[in-house]
């Protein structure tokens, strides 16, 4: 049994506990990553405080909800994860910037910020694409690494190994 001090509550030393500390650390990640979404949302429209509307339509769509029957059912976490929606923001920065100085006069009101939100919803797949590949490239690259690692090393032992061929070599003592 563990006893942990933030919950006051004991926990089994094996499954129970990890699982415990794996979603606290998904929920400290997640929590970074809408303070960066919530960060670039208040310099992007310039605002001081992100109206609660705002950020209960930005929750929904984070938390997947679906409609079925006429009905919101919430599914559990299944939208884009806000580091996504932050990417798609900046994706499509300059024509949310052209759309608040022409189309919204500069205005920073819930409706406005919908019609942002809009825009950078079109561009959730985009920002997804190039999220896959980024890893791929970085996939790729860890291959082409391993494998002029491999490389360096076999050609290491077998200078080693003609080295020591050499010095047993028994026709230089005689």
């Amino acid at each position: 049994m563990v006893y942990d001090d933030k919950t006051k509550r004991f926990y089994h030393t094996g499954q129970c506990y990890t699982k415990l500390t794996q979603e606290r650390e998904a929920t400290r990640k997640e929590n970074e990553e809408w303070d960066a979404l919530y960060q670039y949302l208040i310099k992007l429209h310039d605002l001081v405080v992100l109206p609660t509307a705002n950020i209960v339509r930005f929750q929904d769509l984070r938390a997947g909800y679906t409609y079925k029957n006429g009905e919101k059912e919430r599914q559990w976490k299944t939208g884009p994860n806000f580091a996504l929606m932050l990417e798609a923001y900046k994706l499509a920065e300059e024509s949310i910037k052209w759309c608040i100085a022409n189309k919204l006069n500069g205005g920073n009101d819930i409706r406005s910020i919908y019609y942002c939100m809009a825009i950078m919803v079109n561009h959730l797949n985009e920002a997804n694409e190039q999220r896959k590949n980024d890893r791929k490239q970085k996939q790729a690259q860890l291959r082409v690494e391993a494998q002029e690692s491999q490389k360096d090393q076999s050609h290491n032992k077998s200078k080693y190994n003609k080295n020591k061929n050499d010095e047993m070599d028994i026709s230089r003592f005689l």
